[in-house]
C-alpha cells in the first residue's frame, strides 16, 4: 500500500478541520436562531403580559372614578336615578398614556337576578313574589312557549339552587354527567349570566334574546326595577311584574307613552288605567321602585394593539355607600 505523503496528510487534516469548523458553525447557527426565537418569544410574552397588566391597572382606575360618580350621583339625587340624572349613560373618553379608556355608567338594577330560582319552592308561600313564576312569565313575554318556559326555568332553578333534586322539567348532574363532554350541575350561584350557556335547553340564540333582562347578584332577591329609568326595552320585564294579566304589546305601549315623565313615586306610575284595572293580587308592586342600587360600568381599553372590553358591578345600600361585586374583561355592551 502507498504511503501518504507528510503534503497529503497535512491536507486530509486540513480538511477534516474545516469539516469540524463548519459543523460547529452550523450548530452554533441552529443554537443561536433557537436562541434568539426563544428570546424573541419570551420579549412577545413580555409586552403582552405588560399590557395586560397595565389594561388592568386602567381598568381599576375607571373603577375607582365610578364608584366616586355613582356615590356623587346618590348623594345628589336621594337615590331616586332617572334616565335624565346626570352622567348617567354618558360615554366618557379618557386619554392615557399609550391609549384610549372609554367608560360608560349605566343603571343596572332593572334585570331578574337569576340566583334568585334558588329560593325552594315551598318557600315560595312565605315570598310576595315567586321567582320561578316570575321567570316563567318572562320568558313567556319573550316568546317563549309555556312548556319551554317551564323547561328553562326548571333546568336553570336545578343549576343554582343546592340540592340534587330533580325538577320535573329540570336536570342535575346526572344528566349533565351521560354528556359527551360530561359535568356538573354547579348546584350554587351564577357569577355570570352567560353560566346559562352551560344549562341544558340554552342554545347560544336562545341566551343571545334572554340575555338583555337577566343578570347574576350574590343574593336571592328577584330584583328592584326602577320605573323611571326603564323604557318599551324593559316591557318583558313589566309584563312579568304584573303577572301576564296585560298584553305584552299593550305593555309596550304603556312604556314607551312614558316619554320624558319623572314619576314622583311608584303610585304615579300605577296610576295608568290599564294597570290600575289589574288586580292587585297580580301586581307585584314590590319589586318596583323609583330609586335603583345596581349600577354597571361598562367600556373599552385601547392601549397600544391591544384592545379589551370590560364591565364592572357596583351595589349601593341604605346608606348610599357604595360597594363593587365584580369585574369581567371581554364582554359584549
Amino acid at each position: 500500500m502507498a504511503r501518504k505523503t507528510l503534503r497529503q496528510t497535512l491536507r486530509d487534516d486540513a480538511g477534516a478541520a474545516l469539516l469540524v469548523v463548519l459543523l460547529l458553525v452550523a450548530t452554533l447557527s441552529v443554537i443561536s436562531v433557537s436562541i434568539l426565537q426563544t428570546v424573541t418569544r419570551s420579549v412577545q410574552v413580555s409586552t403582552v403580559s405588560s399590557s395586560r397588566n397595565q389594561i388592568g391597572w386602567f381598568i381599576r382606575g375607571a373603577e375607582a372614578l365610578a364608584a366616586v360618580k355613582i356615590s356623587q350621583l346618590i348623594e345628589l339625587t336621594d337615590g331616586e336615578i332617572t334616565r335624565f340624572s346626570p352622567g348617567l349613560n354618558q360615554q366618557v373618553i379618557f386619554p392615557v398614556e399609550g391609549g384610549t379608556l372609554l367608560a360608560r355608567v349605566e343603571d343596572h338594577s332593572n334585570c331578574f337576578n337569576l340566583n334568585s330560582l334558588a329560593v325552594a319552592e315551598e318557600e315560595d308561600t312565605e315570598l310576595l313574589v315567586s321567582p320561578q313564576d316570575f321567570y316563567t312569565d318572562l320568558l313567556e313575554a319573550l316568546g317563549y312557549p309555556v312548556n319551554q318556559a317551564n323547561q328553562l326555568m326548571s333546568t336553570a332553578a336545578d343549576w343554582v339552587d343546592t340540592d340534587s333534586t330533580q325538577r320535573a322539567y329540570g336536570a342535575e348532574s346526572g344528566y349533565y354527567a351521560s354528556l359527551s363532554r360530561p359535568r356538573g350541575a354547579a348546584n350554587g350561584p351564577m357569577v355570570t349570566p352567560e353560566e346559562l350557556l352551560d344549562v341544558r335547553g340554552y342554545t347560544p340564540e336562545i341566551y343571545s334574546v334572554i340575555a338583555p333582562y337577566v343578570c347574576a347578584f350574590p343574593n336571592e332577591e328577584i330584583g328592584i326595577f326602577n320605573v323611571n329609568t326603564m323604557d318599551q326595552n324593559h316591557a318583558p320585564l313589566m309584563y312579568a311584574v304584573f303577572s301576564g294579566q296585560i298584553a305584552s304589546e299593550s305593555m309596550v305601549g304603556i312604556m314607551q307613552a312614558q316619554g320624558l315623565t319623572e314619576h314622583p313615586d311608584v303610585a304615579s306610575f300605577l296610576s295608568n288605567p290599564n294597570l290600575a284595572a289589574i288586580h292587585e293580587d297580580f301586581r307585584h308592586e314590590t319589586l318596583l321602585s323609583v330609586a335603583s342600587n345596581h349600577f354597571r360600568l361598562v367600556g373599552e381599553v385601547v392601549y397600544q394593539e391591544t384592545v379589551a372590553s370590560y364591565e364592572a358591578i357596583f351595589v349601593t345600600d341604605t346608606t348610599g355607600n357604595v360597594r363593587f361585586i365584580r369585574r369581567r374583561l371581554g364582554v359584549d355592551e
